[in-house]
């Protein structure tokens, strides 16, 4: 039996009968050789022949060349010891010389340092272990091997507002919640489906308002009384004074008398100034606006060369052109409603209306002056039906926010068009439809409306869920009415889903990482739910195309705090977690903190050659024994203490 069986055998029997669990490695000059045993769960190291052993053929090329006998060992690294990420304890290595037999032919004497940083070895004098011919075995002590470990722990408000948050919003203390948005419910008028009962109120084409009993229809007529904000016509006469005292003729015109006129092909524009009304009241029908005008050419003219011409609420608006005669005739247009706003006109609107006329050449070819067009009159005639308005009137409007889903109640909005002298426009809420409040919170209370447009804050009433009314009043001298055109109840409620997606955490070191488990702080109301997944890379840039993991593949999630973590993501220095929030509407749920520890071994441990001594028996190789070899061959054998 030759010795480097003997010695197999031996390790095979130290193996059968010691504690221990062993890994364990065997270089030669051809190759390494890779060998690991079955592991225990609490012991798992790995021991490789490294890339870069000492050189040997030195030994024969300098006895070749230079007919060395003796000289130093060649240096190089042996074996890398690797301990799992989560081990912990004391490790015993063994290195073995096992071809001393072949060894012995060649060399009188070979004398190898062998050095482990990590070993107790190391820090004594000499700070390494002699294997040699006559001793073929040592040994190192690793002792209190201790993984390097940490926690990514997130749980305040710094910490989550580094991530990126869609849908979800960062709270204080350092809560993660759904977040919010606003929506609204509207009613313009347009019908009564969100009034659930009316008294005395009229309900139609955009408004509500005081109903009221109708009189007998009237006119009322207005004729310019003062310049307007066009004067662009070109010609008048008499040429003294304003152009808007051509065309006031009272009750009929005068003819050629007064006038203005032109003569351009393109249209030229006045506008005049009108007095407010004066017997005009109530419910205004219809404006008509006239002119009197003529061409100066006879025959038929070949364009339109006049329309009447109004401006109200800043917006100017033109009747239908119209085709002269040589005789002066009056032409109208009638707006039933304010063109500007498309609703019934208000008093208001005729007190601040300009009217005039557009107009150019009525031929477009012929003598200069036969291409005059002139207007000699221009009046408006607002057709009104006096009416007596209730002297009160109130709305209660329907839930507005079934079947919405509410977080709060914020905001009451409204536009009321007119609240004339005399009448007033208040309103008051309730979220049961029984008991009425102010925006303060005052039982049986009122707020009051503005003309114009604005806004109620509801937020201090702390209402949430889906259950509001309204109830407003109207109130009158029976002279006239306020008019609400649009309210809107703005509310606001949580987005049904979320995620946040957390900044990358860095390690530190490129290490064989373990990462254990991830564990959360959660709260999840009836309907809600928060779960997580995981993406981990080698570096940072790799982590946005990594994909996401659950505790078993692509498809899963974590969903209980203290989960281990796949393993497909250990070894990674760098990581991420998602958490999807999703919820009813109606409430969300909360994520307080987040923490995965993680270990991993600061190194892997390496077995090299320092240095040493040799001497060959003889400088003829013919004269060493058959079978000799300078290359020594090592085994590595690593026990658990």
């Amino acid at each position: 039996m030759t010795k480097k069986f003997q010695l197999i055998m031996a390790l095979l029997l130290a193996l059968i009968i010691s504690s221990g669990v062993y890994a364990y490695a065997y270089t030669t000059a051809g190759g390494t050789i890779s060998i690991t045993e079955p592991t225990e769960e609490a012991f798992a190291t790995t021991t490789n022949a490294t890339a870069t052993p000492p050189d040997w053929n030195p030994v024969l090329d300098d006895l070749t060349s230079e007919n060395k006998t003796c000289g130093e060992v060649p240096s190089g690294t042996l074996f890398d010891i690797t301990p799992t990420a989560a081990y912990s304890g004391d490790l015993v290595t063994n290195v073995y010389l096992a071809n001393a037999a072949n060894l012995i032919k060649a060399y009188r004497y070979l004398n190898m340092k062998l050095y482990l940083s990590a070993s107790e070895e190391a820090e004594g004098t000499p700070n390494y272990r002699m294997l040699t011919l006559q001793n073929g075995e040592t040994g190192f002590s690793m002792e209190e091997l201790e993984p390097t470990s940490g926690t990514w722990t997130e749980t305040t408000q710094p910490d989550f507002a580094d991530s990126t948050l869609n849908q979800v919003a960062v709270v204080s203390p350092g809560d993660v919640i759904l977040d919010t948005f606003s929506d609204n419910v509207t009613d313009s008028f347009d019908d009564q489906s969100k009034i659930a009962s009316s008294v005395n109120i009229t309900v139609s084409g955009g408004q509500a308002k005081l109903d009221y009993t109708p009189g007998t229809s009237d006119n009322e007529t207005f004729r310019p009384n003062a310049v307007g904000d066009e004067t662009n016509i070109s010609d008048q006469f008499p040429v003294s004074g304003a152009h808007w005292d051509k065309v006031d003729d009272s009750p009929t015109h005068d003819s050629d008398s007064t006038y203005v006129e032109e003569q351009s092909n393109t249209w030229q524009e006045d506008l005049y100034g009108l007095p407010g009304h004066v017997s005009g009241a109530g419910v205004i029908n219809y404006v008509r606006v006239y002119m009197v005008a003529r061409s100066l050419r006879t025959g038929t003219p070949d364009q339109e060369s006049a329309y009447v011409h109004i401006k109200t609420n800043g917006v100017e608006h033109n009747g239908p052109t119209e085709n002269l005669t040589d005789s002066y005739a009056t032409y109208s247009y009638q707006w039933d409603k304010n063109p500007e706003t498309d609703s019934d006109w208000t008093w208001t609107e005729i007190d601040n209306l300009q009217a005039g006329v557009g107009l150019r050449r009525s031929f477009t070819g012929g003598a200069t002056k036969s291409k005059y067009t002139r207007c000699t009159q221009v009046y408006v005639e607002v057709n009104y039906t006096p009416v007596s308005y209730y002297s009160s009137g109130t709305i209660n409007s329907a839930n507005l926010l079934s079947p919405e889903k509410v977080v709060s109640i914020d905001s009451f909005d409204y536009n009321a068009s007119a609240i004339p002298s005399g009448t007033f426009l208040k309103v008051q809420f309730s979220s049961n439809n029984t008991s009425w409040y102010n925006s303060a919170g005052t039982l049986g209370g009122w707020d009051n409306l503005s003309q114009g447009t604005d806004s109620i804050d509801l937020s201090g009433l702390s209402w949430s869920g889906s259950s509001f009314y309204y109830h407003t009043e109207f109130t009158s001298d029976g002279s006239d009415t306020p008019i609400l055109d649009e309210i809107s109840v703005n509310f606001s409620t949580y987005h049904s889903s979320g995620d946040l997606t957390s900044s990358t955490y860095d390690t530190g070191s490129d290490l064989d990482w373990d990462w254990q488990y991830i564990y959360f702080t959660i709260d999840e109301p009836s309907g809600t739910d928060i779960v997580f997944q995981i993406r981990t890379a080698a570096t940072e840039g790799g982590l946005s195309t990594a994909p996401w993991y659950g505790p078993t593949g692509t498809s899963d999630n974590y969903t209980t705090s203290g989960t281990a973590i796949n393993s497909v993501h250990d070894g990674d220095r760098w990581i991420q977690y998602k958490a999807y929030f999703t919820d009813t509407g109606t409430s969300t749920p909360t994520l307080s903190d987040v923490s995965i520890p993680y270990s991993g071994q600061a190194e892997a441990y390496t077995i090299e050659v320092i240095g040493g001594s040799y001497c060959l028996v003889s400088d003829n190789t013919s004269e060493w024994g058959a079978g000799w070899t300078v290359t020594p061959e090592l085994y590595c054998e690593v026990t658990q203490r």
